[in-house]
């Protein structure tokens, strides 16, 4: 619900968006594929918080805390990835000063600062600008681009697929799908080809769904085999060095054919005397 400490961080939000912006000019870098899919989760809990404050008359107390609860996954995720990056940074008290305003919106039992993640939004918002080439930067990083693309294809399987059986499911007699968390942790057994068998769908719609998610789920953990097996067969190596490699390889096949064209011509030459 809304509160008087909630308006307070809301200002306190506007009020510092500015400098934070300035702050942010400073320490813009290309753009990465982790960074959509950051904005992607901001969005997602932006957007679970306005459900709870302003559509707690019209969910279910289920509902609400089905949303509680995955807006706290969210933040721990949010967690993760700042304590990499800060983990992988060369100067770390550099890092935490440029990213430390990701922090406030990522504490996951302080909804009120969740409007903070909405900076994470402004930030892509002025890379995009300063460099549009998405093409590009999907090119030059692949591996990381690789991983945002199937983190973002679970969550938003993970998200469809429980609103979607969920929808089907509920209130269909027999059916054992009857409560929002029920459609989540379906949905997440089914992606993840465990099958515990606990519930499972009786409409043919339900089973329709289900047998959608199943080619998804193996797909995607598929994809996630091929992506690991790729690290281990170029361990240490990130992506813009594979890049500079591929062009060092380029060269020097580039040279090699110029010298045996050479090789070839005095060969030739040979001959005709």
């Amino acid at each position: 619900m809304p509160s008087g400490l909630s308006a307070l961080s809301s200002l306190l939000f506007i009020c510092t968006v500015p400098k934070v912006g300035k702050c942010m000019r400073h320490h813009l870098t290309h753009l990465r594929a982790m960074d959509l899919l950051m904005a992607f989760l901001s969005v997602i809990s932006v957007a679970l918080v306005c459900a709870r404050w302003w559509g707690y008359s019209e969910w279910p107390s289920q509902t609400l805390q089905l949303f509680y609860d995955v807006d706290s996954l969210i933040c721990y995720f949010f967690l993760a990835h700042f304590a990499y990056g800060w983990v992988r940074a060369s100067d770390k008290m550099a890092f935490f000063k440029a990213n430390w305003f990701y922090l406030p919106g990522s504490l996951p039992m302080v909804e009120q600062l969740r409007w903070a993640r909405l900076i994470q939004l402004w930030r892509v918002y002025q890379l995009l600008r300063k460099q549009p080439d998405l093409l590009g930067m999907f090119r030059r990083e692949r591996n990381e681009t690789t991983l945002s693309g199937i983190l973002f294809l679970f969550f938003l399987l993970l998200g469809v697929g429980s609103g979607v059986i969920y929808l089907i499911e509920s209130g269909q007699p027999g059916s054992l799908i009857q409560t929002p968390y029920d459609a989540f942790w379906w949905t997440l057994v089914t992606l993840s080809t465990v099958g515990y068998g606990d519930l499972v769908p009786k409409t043919e719609q339900g089973r329709f769904v289900a047998s959608l998610l199943i080619l998804f789920g193996v797909g995607l953990f598929g994809a996630i085999s091929g992506f690991m097996a790729s690290l281990f067969l170029q361990p240490g190596r990130r992506d813009d060095e594979l890049e500079k490699w591929r062009h060092h390889q380029s060269a020097q096949h580039e040279l090699l054919l110029q010298e045996l064209r050479a090789l070839s011509a005095e060969v030739k030459a040979l001959k005709q005397k």
